[in-house]
């Protein structure tokens, strides 16, 4: 999923200082899950907002912002109703959510978020970076697990040289990711896939901004 950390309140408070009256928009999925952008800390932010001074004219957490039929369903659009009662409207949802609403209301929109990492949830505590989206994905070939978005060099053909006793030299509180693929491609009996040389990484793959477009 997609994890976002709510920014200092004194930073939003600071992004908002220009408005009075704000509409605060959370959202259920990745926003929501890891704790940082959903209903309960949407409703936090707008009353320490009130304690500040703002009037704060809705509260919603919509099931997903960053998908356009939830956010202005034409029986009940939720941005009309936030565009219509504010003067401006402070999003916790990921970036993508957000610029969603953006483009969609004409009044400002103001991230309370920083977007982080497309991660995994462990124990509804921990959150950890997985996949950095780059469109060219090799994993079939690692074991499943991404040397790209885990190693912090993004090395696709082995462990650089100061990878010493299992450890990341840039980070030695973490495992070499590289380790950790060479004992589940042990596991597999698959580590010949690994001793041909990857073929340099395509960027262009993930020349931004990309589209999908489903099939018909």
């Amino acid at each position: 999923m997609v994890t976002v950390k709510l920014k200092p309140m004194v930073e939003i408070l600071e992004l908002l200082k220009p408005y009075e009256r704000v509409f605060v928009i959370g959202c259920q999925l990745g926003s929501g899950r890891c704790k940082n952008g959903g209903l309960r800390e949407a409703f936090k932010v707008a009353g320490y907002l009130e304690l500040h001074g703002f009037k704060i004219t809705g509260v919603k957490s919509p099931g997903g912002t960053c998908i356009l039929e939830r956010i202005d369903a034409p029986e009940k659009s939720l941005i009309k109703e936030a565009e219509s009662s504010s003067d401006a409207i402070l999003s916790l949802a990921c970036g993508a959510g957000t610029q969603l609403i953006a483009e969609n209301v004409s009044i400002p929109v103001i991230t309370g978020v920083n977007t982080l990492f497309i991660g995994v949830e462990r124990e509804r505590k921990y959150f950890d970076e997985y996949c950095i989206a780059c469109g060219d994905c090799v994993i079939s070939e690692t074991g499943g697990i991404c040397p790209v978005a885990r190693c912090p060099k993004s090395l696709i053909n082995g462990p650089c040289g100061g990878a010493i006793a299992g450890k990341c030299e840039v980070d030695p509180s973490i495992p070499c990711i590289w380790y950790k693929i060479e004992s589940r491609l042990k596991e597999l009996g698959s580590l010949k896939s690994v001793e041909k040389r990857a073929p340099l990484k395509d960027y262009r793959s993930c020349v931004y901004p990309r589209r999908l477009v489903l099939e018909e």
